[in-house]
């Protein structure tokens, strides 16, 4: 191994800090020179401009003419960087509105982090942005983008100062405020940039009105839109159709998976874990015309096993998992039991209670229930809603192992409707025949129409969760109540099997 001596060590301090500064002062013109050199973590050892991908280039290309006239810029050429023919044509002061349009995984977030730092850092005079997103997470990924370009590039990026849902150079005084769906943070805003994060999982379009309309008040704002494809014809699909169709926008829409850096091998496991409508809109990029189905009513039919009946009791030397999910008034309240034979998991028994008007479920059936299971199988873990029950939580905890669900921002349900697809999808999950039916109603109603009507949705953190449609006649409360104590099973070492209750379920087959 060589090592260098002084003098060449010195040399080399002197040719980095002299390509430092050149860079530095070609940046302040050319966002095309300030990204080729640029690192975007501090792991990273290849310069950005050795990996950019030509949609990358593209869309970049189509918006610099507009953040150089923001920052009040000539407008510079690069060698090699200069925007190819494919970009549409442009104004002498470029197109100040765009709409991107990516699937998952294609540096949305990250390449919009490059253009905020460059404003920031160079515009001339003081300017403020915005980031909006459907929640203050999702909008803070940006926020995390910038200070991760900053650490990586820490003499480029000294002026950036980051603060809680804020950055701001402290030399200029330029901003990015974070914001999220509170609408009345964004009425009587007067920015000079607005980056609209992930506008498909926007609920309402509140916020986006008053984003388009305070972008409206200044001249040369830009606007930019970052989003995955969507799902129905709505509001969302509506500014979509707007910005493709209209000369003032750039419009740039990816179809199917182009990153390198997404492999053969994750997108096979996305296609297997997801409904296909879900894959086609997060990998594939393609519009849906609804939510994706959790799981067909032939897939939940497939794992019901006439072998298997409801049990009484439980068998000696095995361990079962009870889950509960309590509701007074509305909805159902379900207790369920499963334990695991080999790698299959069985459902020992599902019993549902229906609330009438007038007649609440009481909190004694869900006392009176766990008694019985107590009594009748010997070793049971139980599962909670960690929102729930806590009076009889704290009652039952010196009789019986009690676990709580963990919804950790989302991760809980995520890994729940995840987990149970793949054990439906699979088949290693059983029940036996008419396992949650409801004995009241004259059409069938059990856990395998339950798990049929279900929607499967997707935040924009792509965190996924089941749903039913809010119609007042169907639910998902049988449906948690398996998950949960699946899922606690599946976080389990092979041979510590568990008994789950589920959340706030269904009703009436408790017949012990």
């Amino acid at each position: 191994m060589s090592y260098l001596n002084w003098r060449e060590r010195w040399a080399l301090i002197c040719r980095l800090k002299l390509k430092e500064r050149f860079l530095g002062k070609a940046a302040k013109n050319s966002p095309p020179t300030f990204r080729r050199e640029l690192l975007l973590s501090e792991h990273e050892t290849l310069p950005f401009g050795a990996r950019i991908q030509p949609w990358q280039h593209r869309d970049f290309c189509a918006l610099d003419p507009a953040w150089q006239q923001l920052a009040g810029s000539r407008e510079s050429r690069v060698e090699g960087l200069e925007p190819d023919a494919a970009q549409p044509p442009q104004s002498s002061s470029g197109l100040a509105r765009a709409y991107i349009e990516r699937p998952r995984g294609h540096a949305k977030t990250s390449d919009m982090a490059i253009q905020i730092a460059w404003i920031l850092l160079f515009a001339k005079r003081r300017i403020h942005g915005l980031a909006a997103a459907a929640d203050r997470d999702q909008a803070s990924l940006i926020w995390d983008a910038v200070r991760r370009i900053g650490r990586a590039n820490p003499r480029l990026c000294q002026d950036l100062q980051f603060r809680k849902h804020l950055i701001v150079n402290r030399r200029t005084d330029s901003r990015l405020d974070i914001i999220s769906s509170d609408v009345q943070s964004s009425w009587g805003a007067l920015p000079d940039f607005v980056i609209c994060d992930e506008l498909c999982h926007w609920e309402k379009p509140d916020m986006w009105f008053s984003l388009l309309s305070s972008a409206a008040k200044r001249p040369n704002c830009v606007l930019v839109v970052l989003t995955n494809a969507g799902v129905g014809r709505g509001w969302q699909w509506e500014v979509r159709e707007a910005a493709r169709n209209s000369a003032a926008w750039y419009f740039s829409s990816i179809s199917g998976a182009q990153a390198p850096w997404i492999t053969t091998e994750s997108l096979r496991e996305q296609q297997e874990l997801l409904p296909n409508p879900v894959y086609e809109r997060l990998w594939q990029n393609v519009w849906q015309h609804s939510d994706g189905e959790f799981v067909t009513l032939e897939e939940a039919e497939a794992c019901c096993n006439p072998a298997l009946s409801i049990q009484e009791r439980g068998q000696p030397r095995r361990q079962y998992v009870a889950a509960i999910d309590y509701a007074e008034k509305h909805d159902y309240t379900v207790g369920v039991i499963v334990h695991r034979e080999g790698d299959k998991i069985i459902v020992d028994r599902l019993d549902v209670v229906v609330p009438r008007p007038g007649q609440p479920t009481k909190i004694a059936w869900v006392e009176d229930w766990m008694n019985r299971v107590i009594h009748d199988f010997d070793d049971v873990t139980f599962v909670f809603d960690d929102y729930q029950l806590l009076g009889t939580i704290q009652k039952m905890e010196t009789r019986a192992k009690i676990e709580r669900f963990q919804f950790g921002g989302g991760r809980g349900n995520h890994d729940l409707a995840v987990n149970l697809r793949r054990l439906i999808v699979h088949g290693d999950v059983n029940w036996y025949p008419a396992c949650g039916q409801l004995p009241t109603t004259e059409s069938r109603d059990d856990l395998e129409t339950e798990l049929a009507s279900l929607l499967l949705k997707q935040s924009a953190s792509g965190r996924c969760r089941f749903d039913h449609l809010q119609d007042g006649t169907h639910h998902d409360d049988r449906a948690f109540a398996l998950g949960a104590a699946c899922l606690h099973l599946a976080q389990t070492p092979a041979g510590n099997e568990w008994l789950h209750v589920t959340p706030p379920g269904t009703a009436g087959t408790f017949g012990w």
